[in-house]
C-alpha cells in the first residue's frame, strides 16, 4: 500500500484506516482479484470516505469492495437505519415450506406471526419467501418477497458467486433493502446508488439464471466461442449474454 492512500485518509480515525489498509492488501493478494491491483489509491480513498459519510465504516466484513464498487450487507443496512432512527425495531426473516406466516394491517399498525415448522431443518430449496417488518417514529411497515421475486433480484446481480455462497444472507439483505428503499428513500439514496452498481439493469428479463451462471464461469474468449456454438439457437437474450461476456474477456 502506498503512502498516498495513508495521506489521503490522514484526517480519519487511524485505527479504522489501518484496518482498511490491511483489508485492501488482502484483496490485492487474492489471485482472483486482478481488478484490485489497477484501482487507484484515490479511488480506494473515495470509497472509504463515501462510506464514512454514511456514518458507517468500510470494515471488509459487512461493507466490502467488489470490482463494481462498494457493497453493503444486511447488517450494514440495519445499522444505517438505526443511525437515522435509533428507536427502530427491525425484523427480517425467511419463510420456509411448512412455516406459518400471517400478517395484518389496522389503522397503520402492522401485526404478524411467524411460526417455524422446524428451525433445525431449514433447507435453501424450501425457502418460500422473505419478509421485513420495520417499526419506528415514521410508522410501521411490512415488506414481502416471494421466492420467485428473490430469484429475479439474483438474476440481475453481477456477483452471482455471492448469491451461490450466501443465498440466505443475500435474501435477507434484498428484502430489507427493498423495505428501506420504498419507505425511507431519503435516508438510503446514496447507499442504494452505490450498491446498485452490483446489478446489471440491462440484463434481459427472460434470461435463464443457469445460462448466466454458466457464461460467467467461462474465463477465455475461445471457451466462450465454443460454448456459444454448442448452444446456438437459444435466442436473443442468450446471445446478448454471450456478447456481454465476450466484451468483459476481451
Amino acid at each position: 500500500m502506498t503512502n498516498e492512500l495513508k495521506t489521503l485518509l490522514a484526517d480519519y480515525p487511524q485505527q479504522e484506516v489501518n484496518a482498511y489498509l490491511l483489508y485492501i492488501e488482502a484483496i490485492k493478494a487474492d489471485p482472483k482479484n486482478s481488478w484490485a491491483k489497477i484501482i487507484s489509491d484515490k479511488k480506494y480513498a473515495h470509497w472509504f470516505k463515501q462510506v464514512k459519510d454514511e456514518g458507517l465504516v468500510l470494515d471488509g466484513k459487512h461493507i466490502t469492495i467488489q470490482k463494481t464498487g462498494v457493497t453493503y450487507d444486511y447488517v450494514a443496512y440495519k445499522n444505517k437505519m438505526l443511525l437515522a432512527y435509533p428507536e427502530t425495531m427491525i425484523e427480517a426473516a425467511l419463510v420456509y415450506k411448512g412455516d406459518t406466516f400471517t400478517c395484518s394491517r389496522s389503522s397503520g399498525s402492522v401485526a404478524y406471526e411467524h411460526i417455524l415448522a422446524n428451525p433445525f431443518a431449514q433447507k435453501e430449496e424450501e425457502i418460500e419467501g422473505a419478509f421485513c417488518v420495520i417499526k419506528n417514529s415514521r410508522g410501521e411497515f411490512l415488506t414481502t418477497l416471494s421466492k420467485s421475486e428473490l430469484e429475479k433480484h439474483r438474476k440481475v446481480a453481477k456477483t452471482d458467486f455471492i448469491w451461490r455462497a450466501w443465498f440466505k444472507e443475500m435474501a435477507l439483505k434484498t428484502v430489507l433493502k427493498k423495505a428501506c428503499k420504498f419507505h425511507f428513500d431519503d435516508v438510503f439514496t446514496s447507499m442504494d446508488d452505490e450498491d446498485n452498481k452490483q446489478n446489471d439493469v440491462e440484463l434481459p428479463v427472460d434470461v435463464s439464471l443457469e445460462w448466466k451462471q454458466e457464461i460467467e464461469a467461462i474465463e477465455s474468449t475461445e471457451a466462450l466461442q465454443a460454448y456459444h456454438k454448442a448452444n446456438a439457437g437459444r435466442g436473443a437474450s442468450f446471445d446478448k449474454l454471450i456478447t456481454k461476456r465476450f466484451a468483459e474477456l476481451s
